[in-house]
């Protein structure tokens, strides 16, 4: 009996102790996977949140199919700008068979350009504006051509003449908009390469300044190609740093500068030192805004609105619906039959300055729209202005800029189709009161992370380089000098 009975006891106490071992291992490697999955998952998710980026892609905007294999020729050239007295008479031919309409009485520029104000321009342009001088000072920065995507791209790029010992150089690229051009930036750039010279003494940081040409503007050839938009200008821009012999740069930018550089910082944050912006694009609504909206001009502290945010922002109808509504005809057409419109601005300098000059008056100052000269020249001269207008002119440029918004809205009707990837580089931002629409801060921490000065800005509006050039070039310094110490 016992000897049957004590080999079944004992296999049954094997079994036991093998099950109890199995089931302490269990104990220990269940558990001990789980959270090694679990913290894998949590991490990619983390790290994919953080790391999300726009797509680099490539491209190719010349002329019929890509034809070489290999590299691109990476040459950069010198380029100077240049004119001839041809040039110059089919100008003045034009100017002098310029048809006047007369305006409507007491319209001032409400209902455009002014055609009695227009009369003086077109016979400052036509007999006092020395188009050979301009050319002298547009050439006074060094210009180049590079091919990138197989087109080529004008840029200017300025060196500081003098650094001072212990002074860290530092590459800054400033992008501008429509209808604008990079000689918005030419009072701007000794500010920003001799700041000692200008009074200027922010911190320690002195800049080389590279501007380029959006292609299809200016000296910069025009895409031949469907589909040119923000992120294949972003690439661009990118491959010119990076052809410069830049790794890392802070990067600037208004109107579509500010849409290019922020692509530009969702694409490479990694060559990104710091963003700064004087113009941002919020398009999304959300309930959530609609309620900050509503309650933000009675409780703005609620919502996190500040006072000036408030002063700025309501009567919300006024100068968020309305105000916008007067301002943005134009988008519309050039974001739909750009070509159409083009015709007709391509063939005549009167009709090409006028639609340009306008937005110089109200993009400037809302209140423009009231005076009878549009209060063009008292912020800028005619000879500024009418330099920017030439710059269209003489490169035939100017339906080639405005098919960059048909470009963009065809694929993107409200410019947020980006906003989901965070913009995670330190950011700037130099809000100007005069400034089309007013972005709060609170709101624009929903696509930039990573804003370190935000600065209500005491005057000035869209065109900040050209109309307010200290006030820009000292917040981009105090920016960069805060991102310098993180």
């Amino acid at each position: 009996m016992w000897r049957e009975i004590l080999p079944n006891a004992w296999e049954n106490i094997l079994s036991q102790i093998r099950s109890f071992e199995y089931s302490q291992k269990n104990a220990v490697l269940v558990p001990a996977a789980a959270l090694g999955v679990g913290g894998m998952l949590v991490y990619w998710l983390r790290s994919g949140r953080r790391m999300e980026t726009i797509d680099m892609g490539d491209g190719w905007w010349g002329s019929g199919e890509r034809y070489f294999k290999g590299k691109e020729d990476a040459s950069i050239r010198p380029f100077k700008i240049e004119t001839s007295d041809k040039e110059i008479e089919d100008l003045h031919r034009r100017l002098d068979q310029f048809r006047f309409t007369p305006h409507v009485e007491g319209a001032a520029f409400q209902y455009g350009f002014n055609s009695s104000y227009l009369r003086k321009v077109v016979d400052y342009w036509r007999n006092q504006f020395d188009w050979h001088k301009q050319v002298e000072v547009l050439n006074k920065y060094p210009h180049f051509h590079t091919t990138i995507e197989g087109i080529d791209i004008h840029f200017i790029h300025v060196k500081p003449s003098y650094v001072p010992h212990g002074r860290a150089v530092r590459p800054l690229l400033l992008v501008h908009g429509w209808p604008g051009s990079f000689y918005e930036f030419y009072k701007i750039i000794p500010l920003l390469t001799e700041p000692a010279k200008h009074g200027l003494n922010e911190g320690d940081v002195v800049f080389e300044v590279i501007c380029p040409s959006i292609p299809g503007y200016g000296f910069s050839e025009a895409p031949h190609q469907k589909e040119f938009d923000s992120i294949a200008t972003a690439r661009i821009f990118h491959k010119l740093m990076n052809r410069l012999g830049f790794k890392e740069y802070y990067i600037q930018g208004g109107d579509w500068g500010s849409r290019i550089t922020t692509n530009m910082a969702q694409m490479l944050p990694q060559s990104v030192k710091g963003l700064h912006l004087n113009l941002v694009f919020i398009g999304r609504q959300s309930l959530r805004r609609l309620i900050c909206i509503m309650l933000g001009a009675y409780v703005p502290w609620l919502v996190g609105f500040t006072r000036e945010d408030a002063r700025r922002f309501y009567p919300f109808m006024q100068k968020n619906i309305y105000d916008v509504l007067q301002e943005s005809g134009y988008l519309h057409i050039q974001a739909t039959k750009p070509d159409t419109a083009g015709c007709g601005l391509n063939d005549s300098p009167v009709g090409l300055a006028a639609y340009i000059l306008e937005k110089f008056s109200t993009w400037t100052d809302k209140s423009f729209r009231h005076r009878d000269d549009g209060g063009l020249e008292s912020k800028y001269s005619l000879d500024e202005l009418l330099t920017n207008v030439m710059i269209y002119w003489v490169t035939s440029s100017i339906v080639s800029s405005m098919r960059y918004y048909k470009e963009n809205f065809s694929k993107d009707p409200d410019l947020t189709a980006h906003d989901r990837v965070g913009v995670h580089v330190p950011t700037g931002i130099a809000a100007f009161p005069q400034e089309i629409v007013h972005v709060p801060r609170v709101w624009a921490k929903d696509v930039y992370k990573n804003i370190i000065s935000y600065t209500y800005m005491p005057r000035g509006g869209h065109f900040a380089a050209f109309e307010e050039p200290k006030l820009l070039a000292q917040d981009i310094m105090q920016f960069v000098q805060k991102v310098e110490q993180l």
